[in-house]
């Protein structure tokens, strides 16, 4: 009915598509759609395979029109990863400084060579943010190394219980006290850690139920359902 544009990410991808003896591959297929105006379609691919996939298939190049994109600039990729910002954030459960975002773009254009803006600065992104979540979950250094500390005074221990000199008693005894006061140092960090843990799952918590809402709401408006996305936007 007109009201639906498909969009193809890597265009080129289509040329020789699905095909096999005696079928059409995916682009054989569209042609016929698009020559009649059935199908509105906007494809992106880069300039290199355009050339060596489209351009060697005169029928579907006629179908579509030319549309260089220039690579965003820095300061325009800076204001992409702003409106991507909230999305890795509920994801990923962190919170992302915005130096971190500028830091990112500016970066990536410096050092990454090879790709593109503003994809190698959203893949910056969102590779520091899946470190600093696993960061997050996995125990501190602080209190592996006291766990460590824990472990290595129990393998003494043992060894110590089997002898029955004065000296080792007294060795016994010191290992037991100083272990009694890295038990207590390790419980009391693990459990503010933990307590910091479950604070940061409750706002992540928050976060996607208000990213879910969000989309409930634009989904509504779309629809025409405006009872509905006022009763989402002043009802929670």
């Amino acid at each position: 009915e007109g009201k639906i544009i498909l969009f193809i990410d890597e265009l080129h991808t289509i040329v020789g598509a699905g095909k096999t003896d005696g079928a059409m591959d995916a682009g054989n297929i569209l042609k016929p759609m698009l020559a009649r105006g059935e199908l509105h379609c906007i494809g992106a691919t880069t300039l290199d395979e355009y050339r060596q996939y489209i351009e060697k298939d005169p029928a579907l190049e006629r179908r579509f029109q030319p549309v260089m994109v220039q690579e965003p600039t820095v300061e325009d990729t800076i204001s992409i990863l702003r409106g991507l910002k909230e999305r890795y954030e509920v994801y990923h459960g962190v919170k992302i400084q915005d130096g971190a975002l500028i830091a990112a773009a500016t970066l990536s254009n410096r050092y990454i060579t090879d790709r593109f803006l503003p994809d190698k600065a959203i893949d910056l992104v969102d590779e520091a943010c899946a470190m600093v979540k696993t960061e997050l979950d996995s125990m501190p250094a602080e209190l592996d190394d006291l766990n460590h500390k824990i472990t290595q005074l129990q393998i003494e221990q043992a060894s110590l219980q089997k002898e029955t000199d004065e000296m080792s008693k007294q060795r016994l005894a010191a290992i037991e006290k100083e272990m009694a006061e890295l038990r207590d140092s390790f419980n009391s960090k693990k459990a503010q850690w933990e307590n910091e843990k479950n604070a940061i799952n409750k706002v992540q918590s928050l976060r996607a139920e208000v990213e879910t809402t969000k989309a409930e709401i634009e989904k509504a408006t779309r629809n025409g359902d405006y009872a509905k996305a006022g009763q989402l936007q002043y009802g929670k």
